[in-house]
């Protein structure tokens, strides 16, 4: 990542406030190994497994110790999904000056990155918090902040009026999101293929003909080829906008 983007993305912020008086206990644990502790927790279980409680138990001291450090459930939370957008950022190519395969790659990026992290396209698409921004400490680099950077550089690139860049980014991000909550879910069509037509089959096909018609090649979509249809869609759309005027 060039120097200047670290420098642009890295945000004011201010030390996390320690809230009360330091636990008595006779073991004390580092911020840094308390939020080392989250992350490995949130890479191979869940996010929605990340509690101070749990911090706590595998590092052998008490909750309040936690507290102490962190200040809060936010702020671990925050910290962890710092560390699943750094390692979404750092493994985007360089961009090739193509945007439309720089957009592929944005994509493919954030898809990649939240199948890795269990949990984290549902936190995504159902918590307001975080998903955009990071609490971070001073000198650290909010990489949620880089990342809208390097997108918006991609979108400017295009020549799309502000707008129609702001819907494009939504748009394309939702959609991953919403492809990587369906695989980590197990929400796919396909994933409950026998269920659909098994419940289908229980009623003639000239009572819901439209039902009848769907049903099969419905019960046979999965995420993968739902995430290619869509994100082609969504780039064949975007290249219509490339020098149309914005709209409201």
């Amino acid at each position: 990542m060039p120097e200047k983007t670290k420098a642009a993305a890295t945000a004011k912020t201010t030390p996390t406030k320690r809230v009360g008086r330091r636990p008595k206990s006779g073991q004390d644990v580092s911020r840094d190994a308390m939020v080392e502790c989250a992350i490995r927790i949130a890479r191979t279980e869940s996010l929605s497994e990340v509690s101070m409680v749990r911090i706590g138990k595998e590092l052998g001291v008490a909750a309040g110790m936690v507290h102490y450090h962190l200040g809060s459930r936010d702020e671990l939370i925050s910290a962890v999904i710092n560390a699943a957008f750094k390692e979404r950022l750092e493994r985007l190519p360089t961009p090739t000056g193509q945007w439309r395969t720089d957009l592929e790659q944005f994509a493919r990026s954030s898809l990649d990155t939240m199948g890795r992290w269990p949990g984290l396209a549902t936190y995504i698409l159902t918590e307001n918090k975080f998903r955009l921004f990071q609490r971070v400490q001073p000198g650290e680099i909010d990489y949620g902040l880089a990342y809208f950077d390097h997108m918006g550089r991609i979108l400017m690139a295009m020549g799309l009026a502000g707008p129609m860049a702001a819907m494009a980014y939504h748009l394309l991000l939702l959609f991953v999101s919403v492809i990587a909550a369906e695989k980590e879910n197990r929400q796919s069509p396909q994933t409950h293929g026998d269920f659909i037509s098994g419940y289908l089959a229980k009623f003639a096909q000239d009572s819901y003909p439209g039902a009848a018609y769907l049903a099969a090649p419905f019960s046979a979509l999965d995420s993968p080829a739902a995430y290619d249809a869509g994100v082609a869609i969504m780039l064949d759309g975007f290249a219509k906008w490339i020098g149309s005027p914005a709209v409201a």
